[in-house]
């Protein structure tokens, strides 16, 4: 495999799509927020992404089957229909060009299913800020979207790894993208974390779905 490429499974048709991020990351809040969303949606997987980029173990489950890393997408119809993104992949921290790659393709991937927006998921690692959940985004409009339901302006920060990127790269392919932070107490897993950007995220896509101007604006 000397590439990153996307295994489809199926066509789901969505319509207008929010692509919802859970990666790896601290507290394992994305992923665990993928999950549970998921569950409660009965998402269907149609697509895995693989890439000669991720690290070079493979993942042995319960039964002692193993597969390689990689990224699963999940369609989910509803009143704002979804991509969910989960995984257990991730390119090596010094590997800046596999960063960019899997990135590229994933954004890429979305985008040939119509969508516009994407939110990623992620936690922060400090207790200091008690319920809070912190936002940033590409464009000032969409920051106060999730302002007005309650979220905090995550600024003067630097966000590192595959979630944050995809928010740096969404613009330049064409889609808005919004990055929630859930701050942890412990950076290994986190479900109370998960649980509260959870949560925050059902308000938000609430809001969009009700909002049809606004919605399909975005």
């Amino acid at each position: 495999m000397k590439e990153t490429f996307v295994k489809v499974l199926y066509d789901p048709k969505l319509e207008d799509p929010v692509l919802i991020a859970g990666l790896p990351g601290i507290g394992d809040v994305g992923v665990t927020v993928a999950k549970m969303l998921v569950e409660f949606s009965r998402a269907s997987l149609f697509g895995r992404l693989y890439s000669s980029s991720f690290q070079d173990f493979v993942f042995i489950d319960k039964n002692g089957i193993c597969h390689p890393p990689r990224y699963e997408f999940y369609a989910a119809k509803g009143d704002r229909d979804l991509i969910i993104l989960t995984g257990d992949g991730s390119p090596s921290p010094e590997d800046i060009y596999g960063h960019f790659e899997v990135c590229g393709v994933l954004l890429d991937f979305v985008k040939k299913n119509c969508c516009r927006l994407m939110i990623a998921v992620d936690g922060v690692p400090t207790s200091a800020f008690g319920d809070r959940i912190f936002v940033s985004g590409t464009s000032e409009d969409i920051i106060s979207k999730c302002v007005e339901i309650g979220a905090t302006i995550y600024s003067n920060k630097l966000v590192i790894g595959v979630s944050g990127l995809l928010l740096g790269l969404s613009k330049k392919r064409g889609l808005e993208g919004i990055y929630l932070l859930a701050p942890v107490s412990s950076i290994e897993r986190d479900r109370k974390a998960a649980f509260k950007a959870y949560k925050f995220l059902m308000v938000l896509l609430k809001n969009l779905s009700e909002n049809n101007e606004g919605t399909r604006s975005i």
